[in-house]
């Protein structure tokens, strides 16, 4: 049996998923389930939200299938403590902390529980159909998500700027800031002329102070999609014709899920300020 366990925002959600869905493919013989349990007094982000967005189903690990590979936590606290206390078992799989790309998740057989976030696409790109298929977002409703899904057209291009929890944070801050967008934006320019740049952030303001003078086209600072609808801003990017994402797996997926086969992706090749990160982007993105 292979259990995956399933924490973190919307955008880690979709790889620990996607792993699910891999380990389905490379092991058709046996049981792959998701561990949702950590979510139980799990207070940040929107919470579990494939099921809701992307409405999709899953098999469920039963306590006592977990307990019998891993250790079963009702809440997330207690694996907060836990995972911190109790010794790694045989069938535990979990991530390195510098990110390496382990080739045994594919290719191990036998019982194995995986806990990390797998947020490199060979984990799942032999997979890539079934992946975009279960990714496939619900039809716009709002009307000024219509109104700008209609603008969008092949030189349009989305960038995402995440500061807000970034802001302090020693692993994420100072990677993506003022130099990196100025850089990426002169960079995407040399492949496309741009007919338009949709800001999406969580920092509007911010953009609207620093960004602007750079923006040689017109500009929509995509505002209205918050709370439990934020997801329609990853939506939003993947209808754009080309992206300048953030150090974030949210825009990550925005534009992994973009299916412009001439889209040009610019991405900082630094993901995380960690000595021997390895953390690879796709080959054809643009690092910067």
């Amino acid at each position: 049996m292979k259990i995956v366990k399933i924490l973190g925002g919307l955008g880690n959600q979709m790889f620990q998923y996607a792993l699910y869905l891999s380990l389905q493919e490379s092991f058709p013989k046996e049981r792959v389930a998701l561990d949702l349990s950590c979510f139980h007094g799990y207070h940040l982000h929107n919470g579990f939200e494939l099921e809701r967005i992307f409405s999709l189903t899953a098999q469920k690990a039963s306590a006592a299938a977990i307990m019998r590979i891993a250790y079963y936590y009702p809440n997330y606290l207690l694996w907060r403590i836990g995972k911190r206390l109790l010794p790694r078992r045989k069938t535990m799989c979990l991530e390195s902390s510098t990110f390496r790309y382990d080739e045994s998740v594919l290719t191990r057989e036998g019982d194995r529980y995986f806990d990390g976030y797998w947020q490199d696409e060979r984990y799942f790109v032999a997979c890539r159909e079934k992946v975009l298929k279960a990714f496939t977002f619900p039809a716009f409703k709002r009307t000024e998500n219509l109104s700008l899904l209609r603008k969008l057209d092949k030189n349009s291009v989305a960038i995402h700027v995440r500061r807000g929890d970034y802001i302090g944070n020693q692993l994420y801050q100072g990677i993506c800031d003022l130099d990196y967008y100025r850089a990426a934006i002169e960079k995407m320019c040399t492949y496309v002329t741009p007919s338009m740049f949709c800001i999406f952030s969580n920092d509007i303001a911010w953009c609207q102070t620093h960004l602007q003078p750079y923006l040689k086209a017109p500009v929509i600072y995509v505002t209205w999609n918050t709370g439990t609808e934020s997801y329609r801003d990853m939506q939003l990017m993947s209808c754009c014709a080309h992206n300048i994402i953030a150090n974030s797996s949210f825009s990550w997926w925005g534009a992994w899920l973009n299916q412009n086969s001439a889209k040009v992706v610019i991405a900082p090749k630094r993901w995380l300020n960690m000595d021997n990160c390895q953390f690879p982007l796709p080959a054809s993105w643009v690092k910067i």
